[in-house]
């Protein structure tokens, strides 16, 4: 079997790239060692968020992927349920708000229409809030995906192009030649391919081992409940200022053992409500636990008392891909023609279009290219002249 590109990992990261590598003209094979969408992009919220982000790649990233969401039902052919419903993001303490109104302020000089909003605000925003809010950050420009629709699309309109998808698939070693990829040995054969595209999620490390490479990317789990469906519930997402440090450093919020990032998010479509997460380095444990689902509920009634007399009807737990430095995308150090496509965290969703227009320029432009910091410069100047 011979392909241009082997991508491992059928997530929503690894389908993007594949989709975009053959809209390039590329023969692409997806590896993935269940099925398409079944690791983290099955336990990801979907959503498109600006202000849970501090300024830097991740958001450099997840600015360059929401100008592209607009369009990208139209171009897959699929409605992806896209819908802007606003974020807000909920001080407790004067602490809190203090680190909002810097956080905003670094926000609004990168562009992001972030803004500082009084406790009256916060109310009228999403009149679920009833517990103490001193103030709160609102991005009215944050966005909502189905990501099962996402991942799906990108995967179908990848193989309407040509790729294949090798499904139950177990990647076993990378093959050099020369110092460079070759092939790609899997659980059924081999695949001679001159480039491989690690999108492995959590599982990256280990890909990246097989070519003697360690990148730093741990599945950090986290946990969700879902609220029986009901009707005109608050569209306007809310997360607490604490949330961002857990999420952005691993014990730093200090207030549970579980590291619980507290938020909602309102599913219109179906009536349901998301209420989340935890984050958690426990291997690869995707088991939820009674005592990080109750840390997820008792606060979300904290501040929500209504939410109180709702009924969980669902729970779940996804292995986010993990990195502190956050995404590693294109050169990850390793042989020549080995990319990386990893460390999204929750991101995986957001960061996609993006993160698979990238890998794909990477790949094209082997003699001519760029980092992605300077691809998202040029990016960003293209949409300034449009």
């Amino acid at each position: 079997m011979k392909t241009d590109v082997v991508v491992i990992g059928g997530g929503v990261v690894g389908c993007a790239v594949a989709y975009y590598l053959t809209k390039a003209g590329a023969r692409v094979t997806i590896v993935e060692q269940s099925v398409v969408g079944s690791g983290a992009s099955s336990a990801n919220s979907g959503a498109i968020a600006m202000a849970t982000k501090k300024p830097g790649l991740s958001l450099d990233l997840a600015m360059a992927s929401q100008r592209m969401y607009s369009g990208l039902g139209d171009e897959l052919g699929v409605d992806l349920e896209y819908s802007v419903q606003g974020n807000l993001i909920v001080a407790e303490s004067e602490t809190e708000a203090v680190f909002l109104d810097k956080l905003a302020l670094h926000q609004q000089a990168v562009g992001v229409p972030a803004q500082i909003v009084d406790s009256a605000r916060c109310s009228a925003l999403n009149p679920l809030l009833e517990g103490p809010v001193f103030s709160g950050l609102y991005c009215a420009t944050d966005a909502q995906v189905n990501p099962f629709r996402v991942t799906q699309a990108f995967a179908s309109a990848a193989q309407n192009r040509g790729a294949r998808v090798l499904v139950r698939t177990r990647v076993e070693g990378i093959e050099l030649r020369n110092g460079r990829v070759g092939a790609v040995a899997i659980s059924n054969g081999k695949v001679d391919t001159q480039w491989v595209v690690n999108a492995a999620g959590a599982h990256a490390d280990a890909i990246g081992k097989l070519v003697g490479v360690e990148h730093g990317v741990k599945p950090r789990r986290g946990q969700i409940a879902v609220l029986e469906a009901t009707s005109q519930m608050p569209s306007v997402r809310v997360a607490v200022a604490g949330s961002l440090l857990a999420k952005h450093g691993p014990g730093a919020g200090g207030k549970s053992s579980a590291n619980v990032a507290l938020s909602y998010l309102s599913r219109p479509l179906s009536g349901t409500v998301l209420l989340g997460s935890t984050n958690e380095f426990a291997g690869f444990d995707t088991r939820t636990t009674a005592q990080g689902i109750a840390e997820i509920c008792a606060g979300a009634a904290r501040l929500m008392p209504r939410l109180g007399e709702m009924s969980v009807v669902r729970t779940w737990a996804g292995l986010r891909p993990y990195c502190v430095t956050g995404p590693v995308l294109g050169d990850g150090g390793g042989p020549e023609g080995y990319v990386t496509a990893i460390g999204h965290g929750g991101d995986g969703v957001a960061l996609s279009p993006i993160t698979g227009v990238y890998v794909a320029d990477y790949i094209e432009r082997e003699a001519n290219r760029y980092d992605v910091r300077t691809f998202l410069d040029l990016t960003m100047r293209e949409a300034a002249r449009a």
